[in-house]
């Protein structure tokens, strides 16, 4: 149903989210970098994931993005 990359990023975020959710930071040509690593994903990955309620970005990801309970149901069902 989702490609790989935008699995990966609802999974990255699952793996990193202690409960207050992770930072995402702007970078060059419409990606957004994980605070502190090196992973990196385009703009138009996130829209997916959005749209099925799956993560909260909060005010424009100037927020932490936090796993939402219907993402971690998607998750734990195996999805991925």
């Amino acid at each position: 149903m989702f490609s790989r990359t935008v699995l990966k990023l609802l999974q990255t975020i699952a793996d990193n989210d202690a409960g207050n959710g992770v930072l995402f930071v702007s970078a060059p040509c419409g990606r957004w970098q994980m605070d502190g690593t090196s992973y990196t994903v385009a703009d138009r990955t996130f829209h997916p994931l959005t749209a099925r309620d799956f993560i909260d970005i909060g005010n424009g990801r100037t927020d932490p993005v936090k796993l939402t309970v219907a993402g971690r149901a998607y998750l734990t069902r195996g999805a991925t």
